[in-house]
């Protein structure tokens, strides 16, 4: 009984010290978009400086309660007042002066890149992600790294989403005892918390459609090779794909211009009345779907109401088996590509573990940490594997060509521009998309009684990246709209 108390408590104080930090120059920063942020600098209500200082302040004092952030970039303060310069001279990107958080697989200069881990610590990467470096081209404040599950969960199955050894538990703002899956948690729970406007994370299988479906956000991942993973922790290099997390669409939409360097994408005038989405109605119908019954049966009204056309009783068939040989090829990869990363892509400080050299050697460390667990060793063992070269099952490339081949086939039998599943993650609905390397968006479609989000996910074939936010920004516009953190 007494810790359902303490945590009424710490809810209850979490609360507080959002209101209290809620306001910079007499502005309220929760749920403020891009373009209204801009407007602000551009009467002078609001300086970079002043709105750095302010979300700094609020993950001081909401972090505590919610593990999101790592870590904060001690270069934050002295880039807002660099950016407030520029603007005086007319030097203006679309990023200007929004903070943004960066997922602690990511590289960012001057900080470290942990991936959740303690033997990472003071092993900087020796450049700076490419995602990172076009996102500050266009103005963005970095104000640091966020938490995940460590290593991006792959080797810890059997451990709680979003819990990381240097970052601890990420937890949900809008229900601190709830699951916040991962493994881009920390990403989604300080976006939901308002402890930056957006955020980047990372995608291999769910990563970033996971967490931010239970924390009612928009996410984006492009598709596959728009954008760079030049500068991350490794999982899978094949899957591994950077993204953006946000509170509205038309944010999200920004930023991914940004992030793939493409000022066209989703700004194009393209006209969505007779767009053909494919409804899968073998995951709707699931009993874990149906918890969210009515949020859905809304916005599919919604979309309908839009001109859209839904195709519904339809159902993708693809190899039920493929889990164990992905999930194989993902350890296969991560051992071969840690060893490179190790070798070529960091460079180390004195305090650095001087041990960590290969996956040989982070074996041997969690070895002797008395927290990890027999699977994260038979993992470690498992990505070391003769297997991983003689046997062709575990050849991601080969389950990549497969897939692209199977939606292929599936999209133009159907004469379908994008598929529509439920995002819940126990369903993985989206699967076959990331595979694929297919673009994907999260829609946060509203929250139950119960107090738990939903979310449904659109995805398209390779290149339709487009198409998918210009649907989100016309749902947005109308649907649902995220709350505040309570």
């Amino acid at each position: 009984m007494l810790w359902l108390l303490l945590l009424a408590s710490a809810a209850s104080s979490l609360v507080e010290l959002d209101k209290a930090t809620a306001h910079c120059n007499g502005i309220d920063l929760r749920g403020l978009t891009i373009k209204e942020v801009h407007l602000h600098y551009l009467t002078g209500r609001l300086t970079v400086e002043k709105v750095t200082e302010c979300y700094l302040k609020r993950i001081h004092a909401l972090n505590p309660s919610l593990n999101a952030v790592i870590s904060t970039n001690p270069d934050a303060k002295s880039d807002a007042i660099k950016l407030d310069l520029k603007m005086e001279r007319g030097e203006w990107g679309s990023l200007y002066g929004i903070p943004i958080l960066v997922k602690d697989n990511i590289a960012v200069d001057g900080m470290q890149t942990t991936a959740g881990t303690l033997f990472l610590k003071d092993i900087f990467p020796k450049q700076e992600a490419i995602a990172v470096q076009r996102l500050r081209k266009h103005g963005a404040i970095i104000l640091g790294k966020t938490n995940l599950s460590e290593l991006s969960g792959l080797l810890f199955p059997d451990a709680s989403d979003g819990f990381s050894f240097a970052g601890g538990q990420t937890k949900n703002p809008y229900n601190l005892t709830s699951d916040i899956f991962g493994s881009s948690s920390g990403s989604a729970a300080a976006v939901a918390a308002n402890l930056a406007m957006a955020a980047l994370g990372t995608e291999t299988e769910g990563s970033l459609i996971a967490p931010s479906s239970v924390t009612s956000l928009f996410c984006f991942k492009p598709t596959y090779n728009l954008t760079l993973s030049h500068g991350t922790v490794p999982l899978a290099r094949i899957l591994d794909t950077i993204g953006v997390i946000a509170r509205t669409a038309s944010d999200t939409a920004i930023l991914a211009r940004a992030l793939t360097s493409n000022p066209s994408l989703g700004n194009q005038n393209i006209g969505l009345r007779g767009i053909r989405v494919g409804v899968l109605e073998d995951y709707f119908s699931d009993p874990i779907a149906q918890t969210h019954a009515n949020l859905i049966h809304l916005s599919l009204t919604h979309l309908e109401s839009m001109g859209i056309t839904l195709l519904r009783d339809i159902s993708f068939q693809y190899q039920a088996d493929y889990r164990y040989p992905i999930i194989r090829g993902m350890l296969c990869e991560f051992g071969q590509q840690m060893d490179e990363y190790l070798k070529n892509g960091t460079y180390r400080r004195c305090s650095a573990n001087p041990k960590i050299q290969n996956v040989t050697s982070i074996m041997q460390w969690y070895k002797n940490y008395p927290a990890s667990k027999n699977y994260t060793l038979a993992a470690l063992n498992a990505s070391m594997s003769d297997s991983c070269k003689s046997e062709p099952a575990f050849s991601l490339p080969k389950h990549r060509h497969n897939m692209q081949s199977s939606l292929a086939q599936f999209f133009t039998r159907r004469n379908l521009q994008a598929i529509l599943v439920p995002s819940h993650p126990d369903l993985s609905a989206f699967t076959p998309a990331n595979i694929a390397g297919y673009p994907t968006i999260n829609l946060p479609i509203g929250f139950n009684s119960d107090g738990s989000s939903a979310g449904i996910t659109l995805y398209g074939p390779a290149n339709s990246d487009s198409l998918l936010l210009k649907l989100a920004q016309a749902f947005d516009s109308q649907a649902y709209r995220p709350k505040f953190l309570v």
